[in-house]
């Protein structure tokens, strides 16, 4: 792999920010409970209200594939929220609160619904780091005169926000989130389309990420160059494990392994 490249494509979590979300802790959904009857008047029992989540989720996925036929899709969590709200409404007790005024319609684009996003997300979330290095090494890279671009498998109601927080939002060229485009790595249309919007060329690119299956997949599929930073400290035997998987091994294509996640040492 040549050490020098025009456009930096970058993942998100695990690569540039170090997170921990815990979707399953009762207190979550203890308090998504209250949210959902407060503003919405929509009475759910915590243990329910999380069973339909993942129920809706998995629902939408499959309605999903079925209009894109992609291998990976990627709902927008927006639709899951409304399809509860709704659900929330057809109880008796949420009837009676809409008598109160409570209960008002609600789309995904709603503002309630960013809002709810962002109170979900805040709650399940316990961590929230740049890592070591990743300004600085952006600061350079576009000092430098190189493109940077960021392909996130994520929500954009909860990512949007946590960039700002992060102050990465301005070293983007271009950002490319999974809910935005319906499909996530290691689909190869979702890089495919970046590159296509943006007029690059695979050769002058290289891919950074935390994944192999899902960062160095998408990359190889796609002809271009990538980086695995092992911030999660994969055992050589898992690394190895999954190049094997990818078909990667041999060719010239076969990603920079840096070891201790250091992003530093992509320049």
């Amino acid at each position: 792999m040549k050490k020098e490249f025009d456009n930096y494509i970058f993942d998100l979590y695990g690569t540039l920010i170090d997170i921990h979300t815990d979707e399953e802790q009762p207190q979550l959904w203890e308090k998504m409970a209250d949210y959902f009857k407060l503003h919405f008047g929509a009475v759910y029992e915590p243990k329910v209200l999380r069973k339909r989540y993942i129920a809706i989720c998995k629902e939408e996925e499959k309605k999903l594939q079925k209009e894109n036929h992609a291998k990976w899709p990627e709902i927008r969590i927006e639709k899951v929220w409304v399809r509860l709200i709704e659900e929330g409404k057809e109880s008796v007790e949420s009837r009676k609160a809409a008598d109160t005024g409570i209960v008002g319609d609600v789309t995904e684009e709603s503002a309630e619904i960013r809002t709810l996003c962002v109170f979900f997300r805040e709650a399940s979330r316990d961590k929230l780091v740049v890592y070591d290095g990743v300004i600085d090494t952006l600061d350079k890279l576009k000092k430098a005169g190189k493109g940077i671009y960021l392909l996130s498998n994520a929500q954009r109601a909860f990512t949007e926000k946590e960039l700002e927080i992060a102050h990465l939002t301005e070293y983007f060229d271009d950002i490319f989130i999974s809910s935005d485009k319906g499909i996530k790595k290691p689909q190869k249309e979702f890089l495919e389309l970046l590159l296509k919007e943006n007029t690059l060329i695979s050769d002058n690119c290289v891919m950074i990420g935390n994944d192999l299956l899902s960062d160095v997949g998408v990359a190889f599929a796609n002809g271009i160059n990538s980086v695995f930073l092992n911030t999660y400290d994969y055992s050589d035997k898992k690394i190895d494990e999954e190049l094997t998987e990818l078909g990667i091994k041999g060719s010239r294509f076969m990603p920079l392994i840096v070891k201790d996640g250091d992003i530093r040492k992509i320049m």
